[in-house]
């Protein structure tokens, strides 16, 4: 009987801490090219999740339930109709993140690359983050694909995940 308490008591103790040790995280993608309409505008990136516990996200605004530190990372394929700059950088309730901004140049139509912003960030319950693009010329900005065969590539991949 002993025995049998034991590995209850093991397993109910196994089962509480998986609990209290998973890892709150969200992944956001972004299906659809997005490109910029106007040059020398930020737009705000809109994507979609699955539910995330200790998130919520609404259109390009995810919101942090959990305080703590966090791991952000943001991706995007970038190209456009046409060359010239774009930026990428994250944004914490309305107000842009200094130093989180990052630059590629489009050297043509055909070009396209993956330009990445991400750093660590002591976050609070309520924050809202939101990663947002600008460019010099309209035409560019994030651009989907779907090659055949093969996964299809999202304009962008984002990652919060608490450390």
């Amino acid at each position: 009987m002993r025995k049998i308490s034991t590995i209850i008591a093991a397993g109910l103790f196994s089962l509480y801490a998986a609990g209290a040790m998973a890892a709150t995280f969200i992944g956001p993608i972004s299906s659809d090219s997005q490109v910029a309409a106007a040059p020398n505008t930020a737009y705000a990136i809109t994507m979609k999740s699955d539910p995330a516990s200790g998130f919520k996200l609404e259109g390009s605004k995810t919101t942090v339930l959990k305080g703590g530190d966090y791991l952000v990372i943001a991706a995007a394929q970038v190209g456009g109709s046409t060359s010239g700059n774009i930026w990428l950088w994250v944004r914490l309730n309305g107000k842009d993140v200094p130093d989180s901004n990052s630059i590629q140049n489009i050297p043509s139509k055909d070009f396209t690359t993956v330009l990445v912003s991400q750093g660590i960030m002591t976050l609070k319950a309520g924050d809202v983050i939101e990663i947002m693009y600008q460019s010099s010329a309209p035409g560019l900005g994030l651009i989907a694909t779907k090659p055949a065969n093969m996964p299809a590539v999202p304009s962008m991949i984002f990652t919060v995940a608490k450390m």
